[in-house]
């Protein structure tokens, strides 16, 4: 009788130990299962924001995003290298659940996106223009009353920006649009006295053309604007956009977005306060 017990008592425990063992080997399959894939656009174009080159992608956001990827365990992005155009026609058919590209908050991308609370930067707006044609060192858009600005994309920033400093001043800017012109096109154009200035932010290349180019004749102000830009999220990946939040914090407070902003701006651009209108 007591032999008996004691087999039944090692078939029980080794039942256990086996069912222990199962249960182990399983722990890893559940946690690999726990962490899910987003779909991430980025510009392929939009140096020193997101580039690419010799087929790896680099550039401020996709760094940061990478930073803010591994302060997330259960969160993996995976990048897509497309045109802006293409960034937000993804967005908005669910193909994508987050898109970056130095993009500004306004009434109309909040109906159509989810923001976070935190930045992921700032754009500093500066203007590019001709020594010649300006008796004085360039400071605000005062400055640029009566003078030839390089025509600015219909549908962006500069353009809200210079239409709204317009209706509450009497005296105006000429506002000119394009449906697109390449930044060393009208940087030149400024240095070719074709155009008298250009306002546009400061994260998109132009002080290496202008060195890269000799372009002498331009001179670049201070910032006359500085835009927080946002990481835009689909409508479904609220939860995300709140975890985001929290890395993006973390690496603000530890220094890391600083880094990131002096190795691909020459600045740190949060040493600068917002200034919108």
């Amino acid at each position: 009788m007591i032999n008996l017990k004691k087999k039944v008592a090692v078939i029980a425990a080794t039942s256990l130990a086996l069912s222990g063992v199962l249960v182990g080997a399983t722990v890893e399959p559940a946690h690999a299962a726990s962490v899910k894939t987003y779909q991430v656009a980025v510009s392929s174009s939009s140096k020193p924001l997101s580039y690419e080159q010799n087929g790896k992608l680099k550039g401020y956001e996709v760094e940061a995003l990478k930073q803010i990827d591994k302060q997330l365990p259960n969160v993996k992005f995976k990048y897509h290298a497309v045109s802006q155009n293409a960034e937000l026609v993804g967005l908005d058919s669910g193909k994508y659940d987050l898109a970056v590209n130095g993009f500004y908050k306004n009434a109309e991308r909040q109906k159509k996106y989810v923001f976070g609370k935190q930045n992921d930067g700032l754009s500093l707006v500066r203007v590019y223009y001709n020594k010649k044609q300006f008796s004085s060192s360039v400071t605000d858009l005062n400055d640029l009353v009566g003078k030839e600005l390089a025509p600015v994309n219909a549908n962006g920033g500069m353009y809200n920006l210079l239409t709204t400093w317009n209706k509450s001043h009497k005296k105006q800017i000429t506002v000119k649009t394009t449906s697109g012109i390449a930044m060393q096109q009208l940087l030149t154009g400024v240095n070719s006295g074709k155009y008298d200035a250009l306002i546009d932010p400061s994260n998109l290349g132009e002080a290496s053309i202008i060195k890269s180019q000799k372009l002498t004749n331009v001179a670049t102000s201070k910032p006359v604007r500085a835009y927080p830009t946002y990481i835009l999220f689909s409508k479904k990946n609220k939860s995300l956009a709140t975890s985001v939040d929290k890395a993006l914090k973390t690496l603000k407070d530890d220094g890391n977005l600083k880094k990131l902003s002096v190795k691909y701006f020459g600045e740190n651009v949060f040493n600068y306060k917002v200034k919108e209108n």
